[in-house]
């Protein structure tokens, strides 16, 4: 994961989002749903990653809202 991407996480019996390089978590929910779209509407707004975790801590998904660049030619 790059800097600034988005994290949504589970710990401490919370879902948690936070952006790579940052030391907290942007915010916590108790529904790992709610924590999802609020990550990906972070990512979205920045313009990054956006990696959705299992509660085990492996990556489930990941999407990517960085500008696509133009095919060369």
């Amino acid at each position: 994961m790059a800097e600034g991407d988005v994290r949504t996480y589970f710990e401490d019996g919370l879902w948690k989002n936070r952006v790579e390089g940052g030391r907290r978590a942007s915010n916590t929910s108790l529904r790992r749903i709610d924590a999802v779209l609020a990550g990906r509407q972070i990512a979205r707004k920045r313009r990054v990653g956006h990696f959705v975790h299992t509660p085990q801590g492996e990556v489930e998904t990941e999407r990517d809202f960085r500008p696509r660049r133009p095919a060369p030619g």
